[in-house]
């Protein structure tokens, strides 16, 4: 009795053993999970757009701002100047293009004139052109003497030249009107010029972009930088996230929307929720290599084939302020969708 009790003990142990496996196969089929994974959050580097000395910094190592918050200042002293400078331009330009307005009109008074004259020019000889007309029937008749009719004659060649003279100065006083063309591309020039000065001059105040945090200061007030020089990094807090890598045979089980639990290592027993955002669609092999355009194939063969692993991003929501650093170890546990859980946890 004794022996075959402990059959059936062994074999309900090795039972149980099996049933246990399979059960922690299969959650791991619903459930995948991945011990490779960080958290991660939008950094950029903090940098001027103008070169100049630092002179005060007001921000220290690890501080967190609001977006707009001063960060430090470039010394502001060399672009006032150049907006000044732009500006006393600019007032040059604008004075040349209200003289060469009033110039214009000078000349467009005097071009009405000469054309007053025209008029005036015409109508005399027209007058002068009448009355010898009307004098040179009356010669031969005896009604007037000869020297009426010469006289008539001059005043109309008289009325012809002052009316050519009239044509002639009008024609100059026309060509002398110019356009004021040149000097208003001058004054726009010049006031791009004040934009650019004044858009310098508001960037030597270097302010946050977002909510963050100030990571990797090193760098002293009174230090020279140029443009694009980092001063510092900034971590955006308002986005965290988790880059987890799973294995390729894992991806059919997950899907963009599910819910996920995320275990930070620094405090592991509090779950962070989250949502999967994205799932990525390729990464580079080590051994996709080439030189001169051949590929580098090794000569050994690896006989145990290791299935690749592809990048999961899981968006996280509210996250706990102390656990969250950007490169720290987590744990990711995929748990489905919230509709696979209404309806008995379907496959997908």
């Amino acid at each position: 009795m004794r022996a075959v009790l402990g059959k059936i003990i062994g074999y309900a142990v090795f039972t149980g053993t099996a049933v246990m496996i399979y059960l922690a196969w299969s959650a791991g089929l619903a459930n995948p999970r991945s011990d490779v994974a960080e958290i991660e959050a939008p950094v950029i580097q903090i940098s001027p757009t103008v070169p100049g000395r630092v002179v005060s910094i007001n921000v220290s190592n690890n501080d967190t701002v609001k977006s707009g918050d001063v960060l430090f200042q470039i010394d502001p002293e060399p672009y006032k100047l150049r907006l000044e400078q732009a500006q006393a331009e600019l007032r040059a330009t604008q004075s040349e293009l209200a003289q060469g307005e009033r110039n214009i009109a000078t000349e467009q008074t005097n071009a009405d004139v000469a054309q007053k004259q025209i008029e005036r020019a015409k109508f005399n000889a027209d007058l002068a052109k009448q009355t010898l007309d009307r004098l040179e029937p009356l010669l031969d008749r005896g009604f007037v003497t000869a020297q009426q009719v010469d006289q008539a004659r001059t005043a109309y060649n008289d009325a012809l030249v002052s009316l050519d003279q009239a044509l002639q100065q009008s024609q100059g006083a026309s060509t002398v009107i110019g356009t004021l063309d040149t000097r208003q591309a001058q004054v726009d020039t010049a006031m791009a010029t004040v934009a650019l000065a004044q858009r310098d001059l508001d960037n030597t105040t270097i302010r946050a972009p977002f909510d963050g945090i100030v990571t990797g200061l090193t760098m002293p007030a009174g230090q020279y930088v140029v443009t694009g020089q980092t001063v510092f990094t900034m971590i955006d807090t308002s986005h965290w996230e988790a880059v987890a890598f799973f294995r390729e045979t894992e991806l059919p089980n997950i899907a963009i929307g599910d819910e996920v639990e995320v275990f930070v290592m620094a405090n592991a027993k509090f779950p962070v929720s989250g949502t999967v955002s994205a799932i990525g669609w390729g990464v580079r092999s080590a051994d996709a290599a080439t030189i001169l355009g051949l590929p580098i194939v090794s000569n050994s063969l690896n006989w145990v084939k290791v299935a690749k692993r592809f990048p999961v991003y899981v968006e996280l929501h509210e996250p706990p302020t102390g656990l969250m650093r950007v490169g720290a170890s987590a744990v990711v546990v995929i748990k489905g969708t919230s509709a696979e859980a209404g309806n008995g946890g379907d496959t997908h």
